[in-house]
């Protein structure tokens, strides 16, 4: 299929700080050429700026199937920890060379670490088993600067084996999801292992489960797996928890519909204090073995309330002749209660936030999927519509919008969005920046239509 560039939806980076209560929302999906507010190193880069996918059909790449490779990426703006936090994505671990050695390695991590941290004064940890969070004795003794805690998706095994420098842990396990603690100035006290959860079929030996889909995925592709074959959501929490802080990692695989607590940890507040800031980042390395190592589609916010979040199914439309749009929706609730009473409202809008005309834009079906109930319409005349959904706790639903942008329409590089909102008066939601959402598509003129479908809350 050709595609020319194309925008999934236009890099959006919204911090709120504009209270007492420190609110905040930063989003990237990866996917287009933009790299504002990151910082990328080593063999890390964003595939749609190098050229190896259509622009706004990117992911992060951390590291290429060869070995001894090691990539890095960081949000540079930090995000307040008074409020907890949750973090969002979505990633792909493949290989498109045969790797009949290892069957893969070695992994990645994601570290959240002190906000206060500058770039000058920013290094990763060690390599190889140390995922670049934790140390390695011959290079980075003391592991990530200012690191808070580290998670590590193993593949090959090592993060949980106390070598290399690294502080603690059970030994050498592949397929495992590991947590390890604060880096310190120290050799032989930092970075200490916490907890860790060995994944999947443990039966026929270490051989058997490094081919196992777990963590990444064992079967040699010329192309990325698509998201029926190989999908992995996860989501990262740090909620208070009295005086402490639980660390909760769960995740969604394909064909599930929920997302499973695979791991919980609860972190001493006296032991571990939370630092006022945080900043977010991912690390991956390849040894004799190897894997690409790609994250897409990041989300962080406040967790403990209700959220919105908007994709589309396509970057932009042709003028040449009629065409589908999908927009989808996920409302999510983060209480640890039922809420039935969950305000929706979206408007299929232009640039200056008119609604469109029929003669624009025409909405042929609204759905429902995952909600407890529902008073959403099936369809809208006038490309806007409202209403009352439900969700059961720590879940989440999804309303598709599908639709038909009518040549027509717009003008040549003028812009159509999705915008959502949700809100309640069950619960006192004190994080607001995360209650919109909205998804944008550009009409351009173009000869060949394509309508990739790209991440959509695969469920």
């Amino acid at each position: 299929m050709n595609y020319r560039k194309q925008i999934l939806f236009a890099f959006l980076f919204v911090i709120g700080l504009q209270n007492t209560k420190a609110q905040f929302t930063i989003t990237n999906t990866f996917a287009t050429n933009d790299a504002t507010g990151l910082k990328i190193g080593d063999n890390a880069y964003l595939t749609a700026a190098a050229g190896a996918d259509p622009n706004g059909q990117g992911y992060l790449r951390l590291t290429e199937a060869k070995t001894n490779q090691k990539g890095y990426l960081y949000v540079q703006q930090s995000f307040p920890t008074s409020l907890g936090v949750i973090a969002d994505f979505e990633y792909k671990t493949w290989r498109n060379i045969a790797d009949t050695t290892y069957d893969g390695a070695d992994g990645f991590s994601v570290f959240l670490f002190d906000g206060a941290t500058t770039e000058a004064n920013f290094k990763l940890g060690g390599y190889g088993g140390s995922l670049g969070y934790s140390p390695n004795s011959g290079t980075t003794p003391t592991g990530l600067s200012g690191g808070y805690i580290g998670i590590g998706f193993d593949e090959y095994g090592n993060f949980s084996n106390p070598s290399e420098g690294r502080v603690g842990g059970p030994g050498y396990s592949p397929n495992a999801v590991v947590l390890r603690g604060p880096t310190t100035a120290t050799a032989g006290t930092t970075n200490p292992f916490l907890k860790s959860i060995n994944l999947g079929d443990r039966t026929g030996g270490d051989a058997a489960i490094r081919k196992r889909d777990e963590i990444d995925y064992n079967t040699t592709t010329a192309t990325r797996p698509t998201n029926s074959v190989f999908y992995r959501r996860v989501q990262v929490e740090i909620s208070k928890s009295g005086a402490d802080y639980l660390v909760t990692i769960r995740w969604r695989k394909q064909g599930q519909t929920l997302f499973t607590n695979i791991i919980s940890y609860t972190m001493s507040g006296t032991t571990y204090p939370l630092p006022t800031s945080l900043k977010l980042g991912f690390a991956a390395s390849t040894g004799g073995g190897f894997n690409l190592h790609e994250i897409r589609n990041l989300i962080l916010t406040t967790p403990g309330f209700i959220r919105v979040d908007s994709r589309a199914n396509t970057s932009f439309v042709c003028k040449e002749k009629k065409t589908q749009v999908v927009f989808n929706m996920e409302v999510t609730n983060d209480t640890a209660a039922a809420l039935t009473k969950i305000d929706f409202k979206n408007r299929i809008v232009d640039e200056n936030e008119a609604v469109l005309t029929n003669s624009q834009f025409t909405i042929t079906g609204i759905t429902t999927t995952g909600f407890i109930n529902s008073t959403l319409p099936g369809t809208s005349v006038t490309n806007q519509f409202s209403g009352e959904v439900g969700l059961a706790k720590n879940s989440s639903g999804i309303v598709t919008v599908t639709g038909f942008y009518n040549s027509k329409g717009l003008k040549t590089n003028k812009k159509l969005f999705s915008k959502s909102s949700v809100s309640t008066t069950e619960i006192t939601d004190t994080d607001l920046t995360n209650n919109v959402a909205q998804s944008e598509v550009v009409a351009r003129k173009c000869s060949v239509i394509s309508n990739p479908m790209l991440p959509s809350y695969t469920k």
